[in-house]
């Protein structure tokens, strides 16, 4: 008896329980501009796993690049302050590698997922509404966090 082989795109969805929660990528990017990395990376990496992406895993190692990226430059600068390669007034223009980061990775991830949420639409996937999730995170959810309290590096990652 011959074995049936199976046939896969690369870029398919993967079944998921949670894909009754996958919302349109432009949701968290949204939440992460308007509520901070911390809401929005935290929302793409679950709407990657409830749209079943198969890019997944990078699409993880990219939070886990803001998460980490954002602390690294800020010791960087830190640092070479600290030794007199940047002026303090230099540093300033030199922690908006910070931002750039968080931003570039944030685009990066929505480019990602739209791709696999398009494919995931068109084949009957019935997304859920994100407007009332971001609107919530960036008024109550942005105020509720008091990022103040917290250490330097943590805030850089989560701001």
């Amino acid at each position: 008896m011959a074995e049936r082989a199976l046939y896969r795109l690369p870029d398919e969805p993967l079944p998921s329980g949670l894909s009754r929660y996958a919302t349109d990528p432009l949701w968290p990017l949204l939440t992460l501009m308007l509520a901070g990395g911390g809401f929005g990376l935290a929302w793409f990496a679950f709407n990657s796993a409830a749209l079943g992406s198969p890019t997944r895993m990078r699409e993880w190692g990219c939070v886990a690049l803001s998460l980490l990226g954002a602390p690294a430059l800020v010791i960087a600068v830190t640092v070479a302050v600290g030794a007199g390669w940047l002026t303090p007034a230099a540093a300033q223009y030199a922690l908006l590698s910070v931002l750039l980061l968080k931003v570039a990775v944030a685009y990066a991830l929505y480019l990602m997922q739209q791709r696999t949420f398009d494919i995931w639409e068109h084949y009957g996937g019935e997304p859920r509404n994100g407007m009332p999730l971001t609107i919530l995170l960036a008024v109550v959810g942005r105020g509720a966090l008091d990022l103040s309290a917290l250490p330097p590096l943590l805030r850089a990652a989560l701001q």
